[in-house]
Parts: structure tokens; sequence; C-alpha cells
């Protein structure tokens, strides 16, 4: 039988993985509550991506909440899932909802995906600004 051993992640870490007492440390991969080999490599990805950052003095990277690791990182870290935390793997259901109701399956992940790029992108022009 395989079992997941797992923190709980919404008490203790902010969306960049980072201790929400101990800011300095850092966790990544299954231990964190993500599930999958691309989850877990991302989020190795995204806390070393912001240690590396903080080191350098440099503002933070907040991934939009609209794309699929944003969303992954905001459910790992929201105290509201305390309690009921159980390990995600990426999904479309971890997104905001569009608004629209789209039947097109492909139709529909393509406004997500638009939608997702495009505010990677204006959080990737901000960061540029504030470090220039």
């Amino acid at each position: 039988m395989h079992r997941n051993t797992f923190i709980n992640s919404p008490m203790l870490l902010n969306a960049d993985f980072s201790m929400r007492e101990r800011p300095e440390i850092y966790f990544a991969g299954q231990m964190t509550g993500v599930e999958g080999y691309m989850e877990s490599a991302a989020s190795g990805i995204i806390a070393g991506t912001a240690a590396a950052r903080k080191l350098l003095g440099l503002e933070p990277v907040q991934l939009p909440r609209d794309t699929m690791l944003g969303a992954l990182s905001a459910y790992i870290s929201d105290p509201f899932n305390d309690g009921k935390f159980q390990p995600m793997g990426a999904n479309m259901g971890i997104l905001p909802d569009i608004g629209v109701r789209i039947k097109d399956k492909k139709e529909k992940y393509g406004v997500y995906a638009k939608r997702a790029v495009e505010s990677l992108q204006r959080e990737l022009d901000r960061i540029g600004k504030d470090n220039s």
C-alpha cells in the first residue's frame, strides 16, 4: 500500500513554500501536499526562485491565482483548508471560474489558458518595473 506523508501546509506555509513562522525555511515536493511529478518539481522551482530572490533583495513573484501553479500555491497555503487539507494535483477545478459557460472543453480550456498567460505577463511586467 502506498501512503503519502505530508505536512499541514495551510497552517505552516506561505504561497512561496516558505514557512510562516520561519520564512528562511522552504519546503517543496509531495511533503507540501502537491501531488504529481510535475507539481512536485514546480513547487521546488517556486521555492528555489523565492529563496534566491529573497537573498538578492528582490521583490517576490506572486503567481496569479488564475495560473495553475498560482492556484496550487494558493491551495497549499490557504489557512481555510486546515482540518480538511488533502494533497492536490494540478486540475482545472482549482482555478477560479471564468464566469461564462463554454461547453466545448478545448475552447473552454483555451480561455483559461489565455487568461493565465495574460495574468502571468502582468505579474512579470510588475516585478520587472519594480526591479529596474
